[in-house]
C-alpha cells in the first residue's frame, strides 16, 4: 500500500518506520518543511497517488486546518484520511474537507511501538468503507485497536495532558525540582515516566494544542494551559524534538 504521512516529529517518523517495516511504500513529509514551495508541491503530488493518508499535526488547530485541506483536496476518491484527533476531533476535521466520509480519527502518544495501542475514533461523517479500511490498516501494522468516542484529545491524550498541566502548575507554585516532581509521580504513583519527561517526549506545543482544543470543546477552566507551559512554547523549548524542554537533549534528527 502507498501511504502518505504528514505531520510533526516524533509522531510521523516513528509511524513511517512502522509502515516501512510492513513493506508499505511511504511518502513522508514533516510539517515544518512545507513552507518550502518545492516540498509542498511534492506533498501534493504524493497525495494524488496515495492509497491512505495519515495526518499528525497537533500543535494548533489553524495549522491542522491548512494541512488537512491541502492533503484531502488532492487525494484519490475512496482513499481514507486518518487524522490525529488531539488538536481537533475527527468530526470537526471531516467538516473541513470536500469528502467528509473518508476521515477517520486516531490517537497515539509517543513513545509508541507497533505492539502498542492506538485509539480509533470514527467521525460522525465517516463512511463504513473508510472505517473498515482504517481499522484493518492499524491492525495489520500490529497495533491493538480500541474504539473510543470522537472528541478532541480522545482518552489517553486528554488524561495525560491534564496530568502534565497540573504538574507544571505544581512546579511553578512550589520549590520542588523538576527531577523530584517526576520521581514522585513515576516511582510514587507507578507512572511509566514522570509527567514533565512525558511532556518533553510528546512535545510541549502538542500538549498546549491538545489542552486548548479540550478547553474550546468542553469549556472547562482546568484545561487552560499553565502559564509556564505557554512560556516554554513561546521560547521554542518544545522538548526532545528541539533539544530543550523541561530537560535538555540532543535535538531529534528530521
Amino acid at each position: 500500500m502507498r501511504v502518505l504521512i504528514v505531520g510533526e516529529i516524533p509522531f510521523v517518523d516513528t509511524l513511517a518506520g512502522i509502515c516501512r517495516a510492513k513493506n508499505h511504500k511511504v511518502d513522508l513529509f514533516l510539517s515544518d518543511d512545507l513552507e518550502d514551495q518545492a516540498v509542498l508541491d511534492d506533498m501534493v503530488r504524493a497525495a494524488t497517488r496515495c492509497q491512505i493518508a495519515i495526518e499528525s499535526l497537533n500543535e494548533s488547530q489553524s495549522g491542522k486546518l491548512w494541512l488537512v485541506e491541502g492533503i484531502e483536496a488532492n487525494m484519490p476518491a475512496g482513499a481514507p484520511l486518518l487524522t490525529s484527533a488531539l488538536a481537533a476531533s475527527a468530526t470537526e476535521v471531516a467538516g473541513w474537507t470536500e469528502h467528509a466520509g473518508r476521515v477517520v480519527g486516531y490517537g497515539l502518544l509517543p513513545p509508541f511501538s507497533p505492539t502498542g495501542l492506538v485509539e480509533f475514533a470514527p467521525a460522525l461523517q465517516s463512511d463504513f468503507e473508510a472505517v473498515s479500511t482504517a481499522r484493518r490498516f492499524w491492525e495489520e501494522l500490529g497495533f491493538g485497536v480500541v474504539r473510543v468516542p470522537d472528541a478532541p484529545g480522545l482518552v489517553r491524550p486528554r488524561i495525560v495532558c491534564g496530568i502534565i498541566n497540573e504538574a507544571v502548575r505544581t512546579l511553578a507554585a512550589s520549590e520542588i525540582s523538576i527531577e523530584d516532581l517526576d520521581a514522585a509521580m513515576q516511582f510514587g504513583m507507578n507512572f511509566p515516566r514522570g509527567p514533565l519527561t512525558w511532556a518533553d517526549e510528546i512535545g510541549l506545543d502538542v500538549v498546549v494544542g491538545t489542552l486548548e482544543a479540550l478547553q474550546r470543546y468542553l469549556g472547562e477552566a482546568r484545561y487552560h494551559p499553565a502559564p509556564l507551559l505557554r512560556q516554554k512554547v513561546y521560547a521554542g523549548h518544545l522538548g526532545k524534538k528541539t533539544g530543550r524542554g523541561f530537560y535538555t537533549y540532543e535535538p531529534l534528527a528530521p
